[in-house]
């Protein structure tokens, strides 16, 4: 066993030095690798970065003690990764990127919109994400916060460009080094005998607005992060257990994201005054003179190949979108050109921003694109799990006539019905629903639109022919992988 994992190491590590062919089209049987294990890394990694600490930091500027907004993140991470690890079944079935498998849901027009609010995701996480790096390369005096994010952008951008294998063997090395980092950062702590009572108690410290807000935030964060999942597991072979990777991923996704956002609870409690980076380089020294810094610095190289991911999976968005109005080919020299477009013009809004954008305005920002892809999600996963059963065809899906039409009604219906069904649960700064103002602020909002979308895209569907699909599926995809060279 140990001898495989060894050999699998060492192959993947040859394959992240060669710049990926693929882009959107069909991963062939042939080139299926990976093991179950680097689901888990590059979700511990992709989540465990300096980003998550704003998420962590929430309950706190509420008001909440430390142990109260640990159980809220707690709650909320729990409840987003469900349904985002269930997104990473779907890779190793249909060897597709996540959003090329929304025509069948939403139809090849008809899913448009969804692939912009997807972009939009991506390039918001790249900015969030150029932003940081900046403002923390700056706070290390590395070099200014311009001149620093700019180089950062650049490194992503090449990571991006280099593509699967890089990205999944940096964040397999990557954790190795979170994990040991943030075991020394908790243990530390906790030695040191910094935590006071108040942080600690349950009895008399609990109010149901901020934890409900806590939970909320954590959801639409993990949940934020679905749009990616199936980019990172198209290469598994298609054996590969539906259960185990959903579970690897979970694991990844969930211990990933909650520990960096305790972390940025913890560093919130201790120093609310100060800038989260600036309180988790004084955390680290308290522990050891310097160690704030290297846990700047491993965090900030998780974020780094995070932005590489968010580059990566925003141009294999902005190709699909590309392909359903203008039949495209999915070459590699695309793929290329997609990053650096969509690359540069995030990393430039990113330093251009102010260094307080994350402590400013980063729940906001959160919100808005989690209200967004929450329906979508409720969507795809009822399609795949509960009304396909994941039979689809990867020729139709490509195909201009293909049997799943240019628009669906079912899906764009179910999606703009929930979307609408969680308006009056919304809470933002700039506008407050009136079932969340009644509830004294508290936003319910994926709590609604998420079982919404589900059920009514289930109802919907009660009326699809899929017997017919089935039949016609299995002659579509004959000899499917004989036309899966890629194209460069």
């Amino acid at each position: 066993m140990s001898e495989n994992v060894s050999v699998e190491s060492s192959q993947g590590e040859r394959r992240a030095a060669i710049v990926e062919a693929r882009s959107i089209d069909y991963v062939p049987l042939s080139e299926r690798h990976g093991r179950l294990g680097d689901q888990a890394t590059i979700w511990f990694a992709g989540s465990a970065q300096l980003l998550s600490l704003a998420t962590g930091a929430i309950g706190i500027a509420l008001g909440l003690n430390l142990v109260w907004t640990l159980i809220g993140l707690a709650l909320g991470t729990f409840l987003g990764t469900i349904p985002v690890a269930a997104h990473a079944s779907q890779g190793p079935h249909l060897g597709l990127p996540q959003m090329v498998q929304t025509r069948p849901q939403f139809g090849r027009y008809g899913a448009v919109f969804i692939w912009i609010v997807a972009v939009l995701v991506y390039w918001g996480y790249v900015v969030l994400n150029v932003n940081l790096m900046g403002a923390t390369a700056q706070q290390l005096e590395l070099g200014t916060a311009t001149i620093s994010g700019i180089v950062l952008g650049v490194v992503s951008i090449v990571v991006a460009i280099f593509g699967y294998n890089l990205l999944h063997v940096g964040q397999r090395y990557t954790t190795m080094a979170l994990v040991a980092v943030l075991g020394v950062f908790v243990v530390g702590l906790a030695m040191a005998g910094g935590f006071t009572s108040g942080m600690l108690a349950l009895e008399g410290s609990f109010s149901f607005t901020p934890f409900l807000m806590v939970t909320s935030a954590a959801l639409a964060y993990q949940l934020s992060w679905a749009f990616f999942v199936s980019d990172y597991s198209r290469y598994m072979p298609p054996t590969t257990s539906h259960r185990s990777i959903i579970a690897y991923t979970a694991i990844g996704a969930g211990l990933g994201v909650f520990s960096m956002e305790a972390v940025g609870a913890i560093c919130a409690a201790f120093y609310p005054k100060d800038a989260l980076t600036q309180g988790l380089q004084q955390a680290g020294d308290s522990i050891y003179p310097g160690f704030g810094a290297v846990v700047l610095v491993v965090g900030g190289i998780a974020l780094l190949i995070f932005n590489g991911m968010c580059v990566y999976g925003g141009a294999l968005t902005l190709i699909t979108a590309l392909d359903s109005i203008v039949p495209t080919n999915p070459s590699r020299s695309l793929r290329i050109k997609a990053i650096v477009i969509l690359g540069i013009s995030a990393t430039v809004v990113g330093v251009l921003l102010p260094d307080t954008f994350i402590n400013t305005t980063f729940y906001t920002v959160l919100a808005v694109l989690a209200y967004l892809m929450a329906p979508w999600t409720a969507v795809n996963l009822v399609d795949y799990f509960i009304v396909r059963k994941g039979q689809y065809s990867v020729r139709e899906i490509f195909r201009s006539d293909g049997i799943y039409g240019k628009w669906n009604w079912r899906g764009m219906a179910a999606y703009v019905i929930s979307f609408v069904a969680m308006i009056p649960f919304m809470y933002l700064p700039f506008y407050q629903g009136p079932v969340a103002a009644w509830f004294g602020g508290v936003d319910y909002a994926f709590f609604v639109g998420i079982p919404v979308g589900g059920i009514l895209y289930w109802l919907f569907c009660m009326s699809l022919d899929v017997r017919s699909e089935l039949l016609l599926i299995k002659d579509a995809d004959a000899d499917l992988d004989k036309d899966a060279a890629p194209i460069l």
